[in-house]
């Protein structure tokens, strides 16, 4: 059997789940609330016991107004937009640090650097 699809990482996503949260200052039974669950059943998505589904993961990122990708694919260092659209890294060992201004600028300097890029390749996939 061939294994060329991602498996969920339950204790990272976990992680996010909770980091997401805590950003969003909501508490645990308020998004167990909206997903339909026990605050229990859902501390353990948080701790990474239970196995997350696609549907947990949706439901959460409706009710935090996040996109679903960056709960699953967010790592400690990465970098997401919060509500108030500061860049905020997600750290291990601590609740959320905002970058600083001429890291933001390196950043969307990379941004527009890939997309120029992605532009120019577009284009010379169009003459072919």
């Amino acid at each position: 059997m061939q294994k060329d699809f991602t498996v969920l990482e339950n204790k990272t996503i976990g992680k996010n789940l909770y980091k997401f949260r805590k950003i969003r200052e909501k508490k645990a039974l308020e998004v167990a609330k909206y997903v339909g669950i026990s605050e229990p059943a859902y501390t353990k998505y948080e701790r990474g016991e239970s196995k997350i589904t696609i549907d947990i993961i949706q439901k959460v990122a409706e009710f935090l107004q996040v996109d679903p990708l960056q709960i699953v694919a967010s790592q400690p260092g990465h970098i997401f937009e919060n509500i108030t659209n500061s860049p905020i890294a997600i750290q291990d060992h601590s609740t959320f640090q905002t970058t600083d201004e001429k890291q933001t600028k390196l950043i969307v300097q990379l941004v527009e650097n890939v997309m120029s890029m992605n532009e120019k390749i577009m284009q010379l996939l169009k003459k072919k």
